[in-house]
Order: structure tokens, then sequence, then C-alpha cells
């Protein structure tokens, strides 16, 4: 094994603990427990979208709405926003890796702490991000010398104890690398960085040198930001979207409100006409009141399913957003790889989605019969 005359500095590895560390406020644990609590609540969209529960295997619907495996099989559309699940759903990659690593800081932030993932037998005092463990003071020092030629990024869990649950995710999210997925060298994991558009897909160097057929190739960072850009292009078309469905989705609130307001004046009307007339014209009063409330108005079912579907288009507007924001802030590059076409077709299907107009301003004809028969009482 090759080894070099002058290895890389050691960080500084934290002080061991005095004896005046257990003298913390008895306050402290109950703090931390409510700032915990308070994280938490900053990552519920990580739940099911129908059921609540938090899953092990999220699915990612047509519509970008997230289901467990088990309300994904009861049901043959989406629970948030009632669009069909005729397409079949992927596994959010993202929702999985945010949930390990969030389950990592809650490690850290546990009242024990994280354990060294070498030895397993001393406390932890610095994580290494590249390696995705903890190592304490003597294995890492055996972790410097093994990649003395490489620059891992490591941290004082004290640090990451002290910041936020957001903090660590994003500070994580570039963490991992891509490997090479060939079927030519099965025993030998190799790192990506050159992106393959015939195959779309990532390739290590070698894979690349010998493809001959697919060139040209272009950087795997370059293609990662590509597409990072073009989700964002993505989001901002459908930010301008969702503001037309919102003022659309007005519009049709307003048209039933006053269609409503409408049949209220109108059953005062009859009411008051039936006040007046008493006995004489009760039994017309009564048959007036049965003729609004037994016969719907011909149009209201035809606008409650506009509103319907505008509010679940709505959904589906707003859960593209989140979920681009989210991909862009927490996502890594394997996430982004993996999930991008599927994300990509499904913003450009919402894109397509036009506003509803509102139906034409004109009365039923229920509403014209009663004015006449009150006019003939």
């Amino acid at each position: 094994m090759e080894t070099e005359p002058e290895p890389e500095a050691e960080p500084e590895l934290p002080p061991e603990p005095g004896p005046a560390a257990p003298a913390s406020p008895p306050c402290q644990p109950a703090e931390g427990e409510d700032e915990d609590e308070e994280e938490d609540e900053d990552f519920q969209f990580l739940r099911c979208d129908g059921c609540g529960q938090d899953s092990a295997r999220p699915r990612l619907l047509r519509c970008l709405h997230t289901l467990c495996p088990g309300c994904l099989s009861d049901t043959k559309q989406c629970p948030r926003c009632q669009a069909a699940t005729g397409a079949p759903a992927v596994d959010n990659l993202l929702f999985c890796n945010l949930r390990s690593r969030l389950q990592l800081w809650r490690q850290i932030r546990s009242s024990g702490g994280p354990g060294c993932s070498r030895c397993r037998a001393e406390a932890a005092l610095v994580w290494c991000s590249d390696c995705e463990e903890f190592f304490c003071g003597r294995c890492l020092e055996e972790h410097q010398w093994w990649h003395k030629k490489k620059e891992h990024r490591v941290r004082r869990v004290e640090e990451l104890r002290v910041g936020s649950a957001r903090q660590f995710l994003e500070d994580t999210r570039g963490s991992c690398s891509l490997f090479c997925s060939s079927s030519s060298h099965p025993e030998e994991s190799r790192v990506c960085s050159i992106y393959c558009p015939r195959c779309e897909r990532a390739l290590c160097c070698p894979c690349a040198l010998l493809d001959t057929r697919h060139a040209p190739f272009s950087d795997l960072r370059a293609e990662s930001r590509r597409r990072q850009d073009e989700l964002r292009s993505l989001r901002r078309d459908l930010q301008r979207l969702r503001r037309s469905f919102e003022a659309a989705l007005a519009r049709l609130r307003g048209e039933a409100a006053r269609r409503e307001e409408q049949r209220e004046r109108l059953r005062e009307r009859v009411l008051a006409s039936a006040e007046r007339l008493q006995e004489l014209v009760r039994s017309e009063a009564e048959e007036l009141r049965a003729l609004l409330e037994a016969r719907p108005e011909r149009g209201r079912g035809a606008l409650a399913e506009e509103l319907r579907g505008a509010e679940g288009t709505l959904l589906r507007l707003e859960a593209a957003e989140r979920l681009v924001e989210r991909l862009g802030r927490y996502g890594g590059e394997q996430e982004l790889m993996d999930m991008q076409p599927f994300v990509k077709a499904a913003l450009l299907e919402l894109r397509r989605l036009r506003p509803p107009e509102p139906p034409e301003l004109r009365e039923p004809p229920d509403f014209a019969e009663c004015r006449a028969r009150l006019r003939a009482l």
C-alpha cells in the first residue's frame, strides 16, 4: 500500500468532558424535547397524505402526492386531490432518504448521543458525512490514515447537536455519491462522473471510455444542474398556473355563493307570501317550497363538479410546487437523477391544464317558475 510522507493534519478533537459537564440546568431536557417536537412538525410532509402515518417506503403518485403502500392498495384515486391513480407509482426516494437522515439527526440529539460506528464501544466524537459513520477519537485516527489521500468532511457531534434538523438535512443532501450500474464490473463499485444523454444514466470513466457508440458525453454535475434548472423553470410556470387556478376557484366559489344567496332570498319570499295570505295560500306556499327544495337546479351539480375539479387540481399544483422545492433544497444527485424524469412528466402534464371558466350566468328555470307563481298569488 502506498503511503505519503506528509499526511493531512488531523482535525482538532473536542476536549474530554470535565466534571462540570453534568451541571446543566434541570429544564434543559424539556426544552430539547420541545425543540424536537417543533422540528417534527416541520417535517410532517414526510407522512402519508392519506392516513397521516409514517411509512418506510412512501410511493409517489402521478399527481405528486405521496401515499404509503397500504393506502395505495386500498384506493384507485388519490385521497387528497381525487386524481385517478392510473399511472404506476414510483418510490419517493427523496422522502425515503430524508426520513433516514432525520432519524440520524434524532440519534445525534438523543440524550446518550450516538456511539462509534466502528468499535461500538466508545461515544462518538465526530461524524464523517462521506462515510456516513460516527467515530470515536481512536477510530478517527485510523479513518484518517486510510483516507489520507481523500478529503473527507468530518464534523464534531457537538456542533451537529446544537444545529437544527433543517440545517443538518441541507448540509448532508450531497454527501452520497452516484455509483455506476454497469454490469461490466459487478464486484467493483465505481463513482460516476459522466452522463450519457442517449442511455439517460450516469457512467464511470472506464465505462464511458469503452462505450464509444454513445458519445458525446456530458459532465454528471452539469447534467444535474441542468435538470435542477429545468425543474425550477417548470416550478415558475406552475406558480403562474396556480395563481390562475386560484382566481378561477375564487370565481367559482363566488358564483356558488351568489346562487345560494339567491336561493335563500327566494325561500324567504315564499315564506313571506305564505305568512301574508295565511290559510288561503298556505297550500300554494308549501307547494312552492317543495318546488325549490325538491327540484335541485340543473346547473348545481355541474357547478359542484367544477368546484371539486378545480380544488383537486389546485392541490396537485401545490403538491408539485412543494415537491420541487424540497427536491431542490434537500435532494442529492441520486434522488434528482432517479426522480427527475417522473416528476418532470407529471409537471408537464400539470402545465397543460387550464383554469375552468365559470358557467353562463343564466337563471335556472325553477327560479323563473317560482317567480311566476308568486306573481299569480
